[in-house]
């Protein structure tokens, strides 16, 4: 038995000793295969990245122009193995004075070869040589840039509690918004509309910020923003006896109007109530208005009254006359 032991314990290491022989053996027939195969000649394709230069300034492109391009290189194994595992180690260049147009302007109007791109490469990578790029042509719209500066219109939709009103107009801040884009694009465009504001029961001042909106999404917008500052304050009603004033009477007449003094009621805000007086308003009959009526009356007109008040009413709105020939 002890005999036995001692010859399979023979035969294992044998077996062992084989095996790692053989494993031996294969690795270097292996490493002999790759030397020689890495010594021949071959070809490939790979993806590299884009870049683009000398693009016109002044025109522009709807769709975003490929990153990635790919191209057939060919070299020894040692040379393209680094491509094969790190592909973004090389790069096409594309001029873009080399581009052409069609005569139409419609879409993919324009195109740009690649084939400048091998010549590129070539200079940049001498281990290897490039063979073939695909897409050999790449296809883009292509417009004149154009620029024009458009009002900013408030669509607002607002009431405000009894007795206030706004004091001022609402600003807007900026009022006005570049627009940026193909030229033919633009010539609809004449005025940008912010979102809606919907305010109700207002009786306070607010500021508020809003997005304007963008009818066409080929165009450019700056600012996309817009500010808008909002000025309220309680208003209470006024009123005044006002002399009526005669205008463009003929110098040889004298012209007597009844009553000479009317009731004007108007809104003023409370901030501003001690700045109006009776001789903040002018209201006048002008004698221009009796050469082709036949009526007994005269209109009033307010000719002048501090912008800050509202809701002027005269009371009587008219007034009778009387003409005295000298």
């Amino acid at each position: 038995m002890p005999g036995n032991n001692k010859a399979n314990k023979g035969k294992s290491i044998f077996s062992r000793r084989n095996l790692l022989v053989f494993v031996v053996c294969l690795a270097i027939s292996t490493l002999f295969w790759l030397l020689l195969a890495f010594n021949g000649y071959y070809s490939t394709s790979i993806t590299v990245p884009v870049e683009y230069i000398n693009m016109p300034e002044q025109r522009m492109m709807i769709e975003k122009l490929p990153q990635e391009v790919e191209i057939t290189i060919s070299g020894s194994g040692y040379q393209l193995i680094s491509y094969w595992l790190r592909p973004d180690n090389g790069s096409v260049l594309l001029d873009g004075r080399n581009i052409g147009t069609k005569p139409a302007l419609k879409a993919n109007n324009a195109f740009l070869t690649t084939f400048n791109g091998i010549d590129f490469f070539n200079r940049q990578h001498g281990d290897v040589k490039a063979l073939n790029i695909q897409p050999d042509t790449i296809f883009f719209s292509f417009f004149n840039r154009g620029f024009r500066k458009v009002p900013i219109v408030l669509d607002a939709v607002l009431s405000f509690k009894k007795q206030y009103f706004l004091t001022d107009s609402i600003r807007l801040f900026p009022d006005s918004v570049m627009i940026s884009g193909p030229s033919e694009r633009m010539d609809s465009v004449f005025q940008i509309f912010t979102e809606r504001l919907k305010l109700s029961d207002i009786s306070t001042s607010g500021n508020f910020t809003l997005n304007i909106l963008k009818p066409d999404s080929l165009l450019s917008y700056e600012p996309s923003l817009v500010d808008i500052k909002m000025e309220v304050d309680q208003y209470t009603e006024a009123v005044f006896a006002i002399p009526v004033r005669v205008e463009h009477l003929i110098s040889t007449d004298s012209l007597d109007v009844f009553p000479e003094q009317v009731e004007l009621t108007c809104l003023i805000a409370l901030k501003d109530f001690n700045k109006v007086s009776a001789s903040s308003f002018i209201i006048a009959a002008d004698a221009f208005d009796l050469r082709d009526s036949k009526s007994n009356s005269m209109k009033l007109y307010v000719r002048e009254a501090p912008s800050f008040v509202k809701n002027i009413r005269l009371k009587p709105e008219t007034v009778d006359f009387i003409i005295r020939q000298k």
